[in-house]
């Protein structure tokens, strides 16, 4: 596996430095606009753009396999909920670590929603993904050469071949439709936001806060809740 020129993951103080030049490109349902993909996100909404860039991935798969979202969009409160629901355990499992290191550890697996940056499946740029094979189950893309060994870096040098090469597999297709990769998160691909722009080298992100929702995702997310 190639391992790009440059693997580490902006922080947040570089995101924050990014601004956004709103395109103003609409929410799309991707059960409607994917039908070939399998949908599983709450809400199941992001940009036009994202869902033209799936489908393109789609295509680049193998005969019988299907690509599948298990996010895309979320809410400010969804993104709120999750960030300070992992805070609250990282403290209540490390009662002596202070303010800033939790809140350091806290933004490795969320992007803090109190901040200038934008997190990124809050502009509807942001799509989490894997690979379901011919028989419905999800490719092999986390086991590691030897047990106990962290394998969510998306380079991670810990997989094993069988790992390895769907991985290799789920890089392109994303790759080649236009998405960029947290480096950190072999799952978590985007467009738009203020992480690709950082990975890129671009001026500005296109795609801002989500601000006003469909009332669909809305009613999705509390059918979800019951």
């Amino acid at each position: 596996m190639r391992v790009p020129h440059s693997p580490r993951e902006p922080g947040i103080g570089r995101l924050c430095r990014v601004p956004t030049v709103e395109n103003g490109e609409p929410l799309v349902d991707l059960c409607y606009e994917c039908p070939e993909l399998a949908v599983t996100a709450c809400p199941t909404f992001a940009r036009a753009g994202i869902a033209r860039m799936l489908n393109r991935a789609q295509a680049r798969l193998p005969a019988g396999h299907r690509l599948r979202v298990s996010t895309a969009l979320r809410t400010l409160q969804q993104q709120s909920d999750g960030y300070w629901g992992h805070f609250d355990k990282l403290k209540e499992k490390h009662p002596e670590w202070p303010l800033a290191i939790l809140r350091r550890e806290a933004n490795k697996f969320w992007h803090p929603p109190d901040t200038r940056a934008v997190p990124g499946h809050c502009t509807g740029g942001a799509v989490d993904v894997t690979i379901l094979g011919p028989d419905g189950e999800p490719l092999d893309m986390t086991s590691p050469r030897r047990e106990g060994r962290d394998t969510t870096p998306t380079y991670s040098a810990e997989l094993t071949e069988a790992a390895r090469l769907n991985r290799e597999l789920l890089i392109r297709v994303m790759t080649e439709a236009g998405f960029s990769n947290c480096y950190d998160e072999w799952w978590h691909w985007s467009y738009g936001d203020a992480g690709w722009a950082c990975r890129l080298g671009l001026p500005h992100a296109i795609y801002g806060m989500v601000s006003d929702p469909p009332p669909e995702a809305f009613r999705q997310i509390e059918e979800r809740r019951l």
